[in-house]
């Protein structure tokens, strides 16, 4: 970048950044409304002259019709950032019928400090005196005429405004992990926690696109420098992107954030925020509207009420919140009790915490699909959790999704679980997780366009997660489509190697379209990762069913008779390797059996290709009701 893009402008204790759009005064933020800073730069980049009332109109609003009370209030605001007395204007002075003028003396410098200009003191202008006085008639005349052209100027441009040239329009977002200040690594979590929250409250906004949680973290914590700004926002495809820091100290909280487009990296919006912690709830939504006002979206008056809804929380049970979420969204096993504990923690500390609830819930769900525990451990907790979240806060988009979850993975309710997470995106229509459940039911229920425009939609809001792409992918193997599907599925795995489940279901596609060594690899290289016994019983039942599909009966019928009773919850993957062997029998003995456990596997079963050799069998259907679906 050129040192003539680099300069600043100082004046007294004040220095400005024309580029940045930012105020100091001796080194420290002066947190100015955009219009305002904006009124200070024309003002002084005109400092020779007298600027009248028309011009800082036009240069600063455009074509945007103000009332000249907006230019006031504007003079008025900066005048008391500047420090100056009503009897002393030693920045600004007001000229008597004329306009304004900038009158410190004003030294021009880069970066570096070497000094480009330097303008002595403006004298200001006197008042300028009429030679000579129209009559009153005259007057009158002069009046009409000037009042009849303003009406038709007016008219014109309110029938044909043209938007502000030099505003880019911004209705996509991110918001890029904000720095932790602090020094203490151990505060990462907080500011991973701000990072979430203002996330979550700009995505209430219907009109804004807001990339969620996953795809801004992936840029958090990398060894190489980060790539520049325009090249993050074309790779998550936002306009705008907001970056920032929070550092927590002494009961505080203090977060500098500003506003940047992404094409462009123009700055053009920047504020500090200091509170106490205990209202950092009401922070975190007031930053939300303020992002919000200077982007121009529009809200609606529900959505800004639930911004503005926050009320006061207790400091030790938000940062257990925030700890709880920190190792929820590491989505590995390991990290599921660490969740659990700050969650219940978290609610320990305050009772009336309505998302802790929700975090719990969730907490206990995984603890049950993804291990290392059962359904029949955590259902009493998740059940008490979600009815808990939904007392407290019956508006909160988490609770919903919440009870969502249960009722189709674990209910088999098909129809609440619709209503619930419909009312999760009425709430919160940017919110992921009920974007990605939904497609998880409408996958469920055989409804395979819209689960795939559901994925769609969770892909435009988080394009670098892994596990968006790999339900995308599992979406398009149920839709026929194995090729598109390896596609997504070998790109979750390149985003996150660790993922077993991704792993298992490139396993399942391979297996589909016979490249049956691959899909053993796969099945191997997934036990490793979860930690199994090279004896477990469901994954040698599904070398079994490979062994079938590959034609090598014996082998196949070896296995399984070699294993010994699973235990009724755990995951069984017998009735698939009979229903590869045409052993129907077998395998419907099998699948009644899972459904009287209610094994939470079979979810999808509707759909899962593993089992279409079984739906011309009369007992298809038998099984389907008895898992509530709709016949066909």
């Amino acid at each position: 970048m050129n040192e003539q893009l680099r300069r600043r402008y100082e004046f007294g204790c004040f220095a400005v950044d024309p580029d940045k759009r930012l105020l100091y005064r001796e080194g420290e933020l002066v947190s100015l409304a955009p219009k305002i800073l904006e009124t200070l730069l024309v003002l002084i980049e005109n400092r020779g002259r007298v600027l009248t009332k028309d011009e800082l109109l036009s240069q600063v609003w455009g074509d945007t019709i103000v009332e000249e009370g907006g230019l006031t209030r504007n003079i008025s605001i900066l005048r008391k950032a500047l420090g100056e007395r009503p009897d002393d204007h030693q920045f600004i002075v007001t000229v008597p019928a004329r306009g304004y003028q900038f009158v410190a003396e004003v030294h021009e410098r880069t970066d570096n400090g070497r000094e480009l200009a330097v303008d002595e003191p403006a004298s200001p202008v006197k008042d300028f005196q009429p030679k000579r006085t129209l009559s009153a008639r005259h007057w009158q005349v002069l009046a009409g005429l000037v009042a009849l052209t303003l009406g038709i100027v007016v008219f014109v441009l309110i029938q044909s405004r043209p938007a502000d040239a030099n505003r880019p329009v911004i209705k996509s977002i991110a918001v890029l992990p904000l720095q932790n200040l602090s020094g203490d690594p151990a505060q990462e979590y907080f500011a991973d926690g701000m990072t979430e929250a203002l996330i979550t409250n700009l995505a209430q906004i219907r009109a804004l696109k807001v990339i969620s949680r996953t795809s801004v973290m992936s840029f958090k914590g990398k060894q190489k420098p980060l790539p520049p700004l325009p090249e993050i926002a074309r790779e998550l495809g936002v306009e705008g992107v907001i970056e920032g820091s929070v550092q927590r100290e002494n009961g505080r909280v203090k977060v500098m954030i500003q506003l940047i487009h992404g094409r462009t990296d123009r700055h053009l919006w920047a504020r500090d925020y200091e509170r106490a912690l205990t209202d950092v709830l009401k922070l975190q939504g007031e930053m939300a509207r303020a992002i919000a006002n200077e982007i121009r979206i529009q809200i609606g008056p529900e959505e800004r009420a639930r911004m503005s809804s926050a009320t006061s929380v207790n400091p030790a049970a938000h940062q257990e919140y925030l700890l709880g979420r920190y190792h929820f969204w590491k989505v590995i096993v390991d990290d599921n009790k660490p969740a659990l504990d700050h969650f219940k923690r978290a609610v320990q500390i305050d009772p009336d915490y309505a998302a802790a609830y929700a975090g719990l819930s969730m907490a206990w769900q995984r603890w049950a699909y993804q291990g290392p525990g059962t359904w029949k451990e955590a259902e009493p907790q998740a059940r008490a959790a979600t009815q808990k979240t939904l007392e407290l806060d019956d508006r909160l988009p988490e609770a919903y999704v919440a009870q969502g979850h249960i009722q189709f993975r674990f209910d088999w309710d098909w129809k609440g679980a619709e209503n619930a997470i419909r009312r999760a995106l009425e709430l919160d229509p940017n919110n992921l997780d009920a974007h990605f459940n939904s497609a998880l039911l409408q996958m469920a229920l055989g409804r395979l366009p819209e689960a795939l425009a559901e994925i769609q939609t969770a892909e435009q809001l988080d394009p670098l997660s892994h596990q968006v792409q790999v339900l995308f992918g599992r979406i398009l193997f149920y839709a026929g489509k194995p090729d598109e599907a390896i596609l997504h599925l070998q790109r979750a795995i390149e985003r996150e190697p660790r993922s077993a489940t991704a792993i298992w279901f490139l396993s399942l596609v391979y297996e589909h379209v016979g490249r049956y060594d691959e899909a053993l690899a796969m099945y191997d290289k997934h036990k490793v990762l979860r930690g199994n016994r090279p004896d477990d019983s469901p994954y040698r039942a599904l070398r079994a069913r490979v062994y079938a599909l590959m034609g090598k009966r014996s082998e196949a019928m070896s296995i399984l008779k070699a294993l010994k009773p699973l235990e009724p919850l755990k995951p069984d993957f017998r009735a698939s390797a009979y229903a590869a062997l045409g052993d129907n029998d077998e395998a419907f003995r099998l699948l009644f059996q899972k459904v009287e456990h209610r094994e939470e596997t079979l979810f999808s079963i509707k759909t899962d290709p593993q089992y279409a050799s079984l739906h011309s069998d009369a007992r298809w259907q038998d099984l389907l009701r008895r898992m509530n679906f709709q016949e066909e």
